[in-house]
């Protein structure tokens, strides 16, 4: 039986997850949501993990809020943000059930592919609600995902060749089907480059 998200990161630890990441393609995706954000000053940040773009836009200035659902990582993040001194308000949280009020945020971010570990398109249609819910007028919320050809619209997942729990293939089509179903009249998907990979994005605009 494969593993949900929570299961398979508190199963492999932050500094696993950590160690993936490579430092350099991070800082290319800051300057890609730097540029994004620009004066959006209150950030949510859904599926944070430890910070790693928490982390970084609170240094940058930004009133950053991060949720995510393993708890391990949001102990980390906790434990970096204290050390540095940064006021970031981290609470484990699942995306599909966003504990903040109706206009809280400037903008939303869900990046790493972590809104194609929510496998059912009802729940993703949720989230991307929950997302235009907590968005001030004129927020902006932004999603991030691999882009597939695959059609399957669900396959196994493999990491470092370890089973992870299963993915939600997108494709532009798949994206704009989960906004219109969401409601969303002020969309984007589109694909750019990002730390040096081709992904696909969801943008989200609050009139």
């Amino acid at each position: 039986m494969s593993k949900d998200s929570r299961a398979f990161y508190s199963e492999m630890g932050v500094q696993w997850l950590s160690d993936r990441k490579d430092p350099l393609h991070t800082d290319e995706e800051l300057t890609y949501l730097l540029d994004v954000l620009r004066t959006k000053n209150d950030v949510l940040d859904l599926a944070c993990g430890f910070g790693r773009f928490s982390i970084p836009l609170a240094r940058k200035g930004y009133n950053v809020t991060g949720i995510d659902i393993t708890p391990i990582f949001i102990e980390r993040a906790r434990e970096i943000a204290d050390q540095e001194g940064l006021r970031i308000q981290f609470s484990v949280g699942d995306m599909r059930n966003i504990t903040y009020d109706d206009h809280s945020f400037d903008a939303v971010i869900c990046m790493w592919n972590a809104f194609s570990e929510i496998i059912d398109s009802a729940d993703q249609i949720k989230v991307t609600g929950e997302i235009y819910r907590v968005l001030k007028k004129g927020g902006l919320g932004l999603i991030e995902v691999r882009n597939h050809r695959s059609p399957k619209v669900l396959t196994e997942n493999y990491i470092d060749d370890l089973e992870a729990m299963p993915s939600f293939n997108h494709t532009r089509g798949t994206l704009k089907k989960i906004a219109r179903e969401a409601g969303m009249v002020n969309y984007e998907v589109y694909l750019d480059t990002f730390g040096g990979r081709r992904r696909l994005f969801l943008k989200i605009l609050k009139s």
